[in-house]
């Protein structure tokens, strides 16, 4: 199954690293390593992730990596990455990462 990552998945990631970088770089380039491995493991088992309570739409799962939520689209032949979350903040409905 083909991952389109979004931009806004893009660069928090990229904030991400950022901030894990302040403290720990090895960490930083471990943790973004891990990201992307959780997402080619959800190309091949799509439906692994659990639907985002916040939005009970069976199509917006995510998967927790470290304090981070992944949240994707499964779509017909594609996974969305569109957002990564802390696990500490809720996301809303009226976010803009879902269309």
């Amino acid at each position: 199954m083909e991952i389109i990552f979004t931009g806004q998945f893009l660069g928090r990631v990229e904030e991400s690293i950022d901030y894990i970088a302040i403290d720990n770089v090895p960490a930083a380039i471990k943790w973004a390593q891990g990201v992307f491995e959780q997402c080619q493991k959800l190309s091949e088992q799509p439906e692994a992730g659990r639907i985002v309570p916040e939005f009970r739409r069976p199509e917006i799962r995510e998967i927790i990596h470290g304090n981070y939520r992944l949240v994707y689209e499964l779509k017909t032949n594609q996974l969305d990455m569109l957002t990564i979350w802390h696990t500490r903040q809720m996301l809303s409905e009226d976010s803009d990462m879902i269309g």
